[in-house]
């Protein structure tokens, strides 16, 4: 244990002694998630005033006296009438108008006579905000429409209306949040450890051959094997150490920065508690093994930090398939999933920020975690191994 120590202690060292380093593993995971919850938020909030300040131009045809009065209540809504229909879809590309609302030629006679007529919209699907406002407009004046033929036919309001629904939610505010959001989480602090241990395992492998000092290592008096889980253990913490600070600055984040309701933060404070945050840190130490194994075995051949980056780089997708399917509402964590590295991690921290995992399934997935690290450091010790690779 001593020498792995020893090998642990002159890899940091190495390491840590580039201020790239510190930076890339330390600072910027730290403020990363705040900045980035900030950022998004103002951001958010900016847009969504700027385009409610935005004036609309509508296109009408054979509007009704009633429905013009209701579009001008809004002075951002400018008019431009028009006698019959026109190429509305070439108006629109043009930006001579943003939306065209067509009324039928006979109109009020099908109000008068109690008809249901129907009304054309011409708009482009991925104008959000102008189709947003357009149709709270025609649900209003639909709404004026339903009022007045009612009061026509003398029918009370309460007849209108057959049954009213009340929603009872059983579910806990906490769960619905860990379930909605929980899946973005692991995708935020799992590509930080993918990146701190590609970084660390690189430099520790390759970057000793391109340095000449490989064959000292290997010189020492000291076993490949402890020689090669010290590499392991240290690119571990380097992918491990930013995802905790990910973790963390992302708890921070929530709770400083404004703009966030109350009841949110409530909910995040109680998904992150102490035991939360315990298991999912239990996770991440043999995922950041498992990945530092995985990613040695790969460079271990590679003759230059280029070509080592080439065979490794590619399997990010390896991490990023599996995350973004445990970001999907339909998939949850279940016997048949335990056991699908990355994947688990995903709908497991799903789960704990519910606080609805079952533990067994959790130690399962802690369990198949822990056999998966072993796993690639041994297949990564026989490649470390092998002297024509790693000599090369």
């Amino acid at each position: 244990m001593r020498e792995i120590f020893i090998i642990i202690k002159k890899e940091l060292s190495e390491l840590l002694r580039d201020k790239k380093t510190i930076i890339n593993s330390i600072v910027l995971p730290t403020l990363l998630v705040p900045i980035l919850i900030f950022g998004t938020i103002k951001v958010t909030q900016v847009i969504e005033e700027k385009e409610q300040q935005k004036t609309i131009q509508i296109g009408l045809v054979n509007a009704p006296e009633n429905f013009l009065q209701l579009v001008k209540k809004d002075s951002l809504n400018t008019i431009s009438t028009f006698s019959k229909t026109e190429d509305f879809k070439g108006l629109i590309d043009k930006k001579t108008i943003q939306t065209a609302i067509i009324f039928p030629d006979n109109w009020n006679q099908q109000m008068d006579s109690l008809t249901t007529s129907s009304v054309q919209i011409y708009r482009n699907g991925t104008k959000d905000n102008i189709n947003h406002r357009v149709t709270q407009i025609i649900d209003s004046y639909n709404s004026q429409l339903k009022e007045i033929r009612i009061a026509q036919l003398h029918i009370p309001i309460q007849k209108m209306t057959p049954f009213n629904t009340n929603y009872i939610e059983v579910g806990e505010q906490k769960e619905l949040i860990g379930k909605r959001i929980g899946g973005f989480i692991p995708y935020l602090f799992i590509l930080t450890m993918w990146g701190g241990c590609l970084l660390a395992a690189i430099d520790l492998v390759t970057g000793e051959k391109e340095r000449k000092t490989i064959e000292t290592t290997l010189s020492l008096p000291i076993s490949k094997f402890k020689i090669l889980l010290g590499k392991a253990i240290v690119a571990s913490l380097l992918g491990f150490i930013p995802a905790v600070l990910n973790l963390f600055g992302l708890i921070v984040g929530l709770k400083l920065i404004h703009g966030i309701p109350d009841s949110f933060k409530l909910a995040i404070n109680e998904m992150l508690n102490f035991e939360a945050v315990a298991l999912i840190l239990l996770l991440l130490i043999p995922f950041s093994l498992f990945l530092s194994g995985f990613i040695i075995a790969l460079v271990a051949g590679a003759s230059t930090f280029k070509e080592a980056q080439s065979k490794a780089t590619p399997l990010i997708m390896l991490i990023i398939i599996p995350l973004v399917l445990a970001m999907m509402p339909g998939i949850e964590l279940s016997w048949s999933t335990v056991l699908i590295p990355v994947l688990n991690i995903g709908l497991g921290v799903k789960e704990i920020m519910a606080g609805t995992i079952d533990m067994m399934q959790y130690v399962v997935i802690l369990l198949s975690l822990i056999a998966f690290a072993v796993g690639t450091i041994y297949f990564s010790y026989k490649k470390f191994s092998d002297e024509n690779a790693i000599l090369k």
